[in-house]
């Protein structure tokens, strides 16, 4: 029997333009309906604008699903036309049932790519029948297998939304569809995969309702799914709005990484029930956290995950070896050889969301690139690939705590001999206590190690580093550092050989951004010896090079620092990524900052006279300075 079956019949609303005839109102009026006036009336003024296109995306048709005040299911199909005196103008279908009759799933399968004739809504009049729900249900589900063999093609953009909702659930989304549609981006036809995607990823976990358009000229209405031709000035009033476009931008994220790992089990479940099972089997109250929280719950799931796909490689590894032992050995040309490795297609550091698409698990392979959620294979001493040596390191690290003297010095002489890339595959575990963590940064922070280290390793220790908190910030929870003093100088410490020598690399650019805030904020005195020593006075004198929108940063927080009191800082958990705050000034174009000289000389005043204030007059003098000096040259 059909799902839709014994649910009850739906209703329907025809709106366009019949004048206004003496009332209030836009002269959109309901002219043909099944439901009584008054109902189909009050209709009309509670969907007010979702009613009307106009501009660019007037030229195509559009779906909009929404909720009525009383929590009625609204599913409005609308078209261009004119009204009667030849001026552009819209006329609207609306089916109106409960959620359990206009379901988000089926509600899809009728937006692709529509359920009804515009020549029979523009002509429509009067009383109208009810309609069988059951006729719904069967062109739905007509449309459902075709629309689950396209998702593949629009993967880039479900990894791309599926990152922003997994950073803030209660975000809406924008998706920009430009009159050029970028390489793997959809166009407006195929909006409804992409929000089908995302409706059988996330399912129910979201805990809001799926209300969306499928093409509409602003975003600023309250929907939770919209696509349009051009992006307006954001008000605000409907909440945050995440705005997502198909052209490159910055470096991805942990949460696009996350992302590529979803899509893909997704598009090799197609047909499953909605709700991926790393949501809302392992995480179920993942959107209700904070960010850092549910970040961290992810890495371990996903991470998790990617062991037991390990696991599984390996064992068919086994197997094909031990096949292979039986057989006689076959000459093999170095061609051939290479032809025989294949990627993993999570074991590149994410590039492009474009190209993670692949669904299933690949053959496995004799070489294993670093992957994003778990330790890299390493190479180095004898002891390095020893699978008993290593889980002898690991359970040393997680059971160390400080104060155990013989445990350290065991672990520092087992460190000392192990490859950076089995240090940072540890410090990757996510699950260390932070004693065992300041073991691992010391260690990787030897200057032996530090001047001979590759270009790459460097690069995943800054990425590291940064996306999990791991410098010690001065506002870390009391008590697991002897001082604030001692926080202060090893996170300065972990700044300078770890990100400093990167800093001018701009995918750290938005990270460096939120820790200079956050840090520049923090009203402890502590913090402007973090500044110092790790921005205006290095212990190996070797000042950053930051960008120069981090030094206009840096002094525009630094001059206004006196203005009024500074926000309460953020607490972030241990080995967390803190929460980004929502003033960070965007990436911009560098630019010079040239006060006016009585306000500076005031501002500097002020700041001499305050002695609560650390980063006083001579701190403020030389950040000033150096930044200047630095963004001119």
């Amino acid at each position: 029997m059909s799902e839709f079956q014994d649910r009850g019949p739906v209703h329907q609303a025809v709106f366009r333009w019949d004048g206004n005839h003496g009332r209030q109102g836009t002269g959109m009026n309901a002219v043909a309906h099944s439901c009584e006036p008054e109902r189909a009336e009050e209709l009309g003024r509670e969907l007010g604008p979702l009613l009307w296109v106009s501009g660019a995306a007037a030229a195509r048709p559009s779906v909009v699903r929404t909720v009525s005040r009383d929590g009625d299911v609204l599913l409005v199909q609308r078209w261009p036309t004119t009204d009667r005196g030849g001026r552009p103008s819209t006329v609207s279908h609306v089916l109106i049932g409960d959620r359990d009759t206009l379901r988000v799933r089926e509600c899809l399968g009728l937006a692709y790519p529509g359920w009804r004739k515009q020549e029979r809504a523009e002509q429509a009049s009067g009383r109208l029948p009810e309609i069988d729900s059951a006729r719904l249900d069967d062109l739905a589900h007509k449309r459902l297998p075709e629309m689950l063999e396209r998702l593949p093609k629009v993967a880039h953009a479900l990894i791309l939304t599926t990152a922003e909702l997994l950073r803030d659930p209660t975000q809406r989304v924008s998706l920009l569809l430009e009159e050029e549609t970028p390489r793997d981006w959809p166009d407006r036809d195929a909006v409804p995969l992409v929000y089908l995607g995302l409706f059988l990823l996330f399912g129910r976990w979201l805990e809001q309702e799926w209300t969306f358009a499928t093409c509409d000229s602003v975003d600023t209405h309250a929907l939770r799914l919209m696509a349009v031709p051009r992006w307006e000035p954001d008000t605000g009033g409907s909440g945050p709005l995440a705005r997502v476009m198909g052209r490159p931008h910055g470096k991805p994220r942990f949460e696009h990484k996350a992302a590529t790992r979803l899509v893909d089990y997704l598009l090799a479940h197609r047909e499953a029930a909605p709700g991926v099972p790393q949501l809302v089997g392992e995480l179920p109250d993942g959107a209700t956290l904070d960010w850092e929280r549910r970040r961290d719950r992810l890495w371990r799931i996903l991470g998790e995950e990617r062991e037991q796909d390990r696991d599984r490689d390996r064992d068919r590894d086994g197997e094909a070896r031990r096949t292979r032992d039986r057989e006689p050995e076959r000459p093999t040309t170095p061609a051939a050889a290479r032809a025989t490795v294949a990627p993993e297609p999570y074991g590149e550091p994410y590039a492009s969301p474009a190209l993670a698409t692949s669904p299933a698990t690949p053959p496995p392979a004799p070489v294993t690139p670093p992957h994003p959620f778990r330790p890299p294979h390493t190479h180095g001493s004898p002891n390095s690939h020893d699978p008993h040596a290593l889980h002898a390191l690991r359970r040393d690290l997680r059971e160390y705590r400080r104060g155990d003297g013989s445990r350290r010095s065991i672990l520092m002489a087992d460190l000392r001999t192990r490859p950076d890339e089995v240090l940072l595959g540890e410090l990757r575990s996510a699950e260390l206590p932070r004693d065992s963590v300041e073991l691992l940064l010391n260690e990787l922070g030897r200057p032996d190690r530090v001047e001979v280290r590759n270009l790459d390793v460097r690069h995943e220790l800054c990425a590291e580093v940064l996306h999990r908190n791991l410098y010690f910030t001065p506002q870390t929870a009391n008590g697991e550092h002897p001082s604030r003093k001692a926080m202060t100088d090893l996170s300065a410490d972990l700044f300078t050989w770890a990100v400093a020598p990167l800093a001018r690399d701009e995918r750290y650019l938005r990270d460096l951004q939120e820790l200079l805030y956050r840090m520049s904020r923090d009203p402890h005195p502590t913090t402007g010896n973090w500044l110092r020593q790790s921005i205006i006075e290095p212990a190996n004198g070797r000042i950053p090079d930051l960008p120069p929108v981090l030094w206009s940063q840096l002094l525009r927080d630094a001059m206004s620092r006196n203005e009024g009191p500074p926000p309460a800082p953020a607490l972030p958990r241990p080995m967390s990524v803190p929460p980004v705050p929502q003033t960070i000034p965007a990436p911009a174009q560098p630019s010079a900052f040239t006060p006016e000289p009585p306000t500076a000389m005031a501002r500097i005043s002020d700041l001499m006279n305050n002695p609560g204030c650390f980063i006083g007059s001579s701190l403020v003098v030389i950040v000033v300075l150096l930044g200047v000096a630095l963004m001119l040259f």
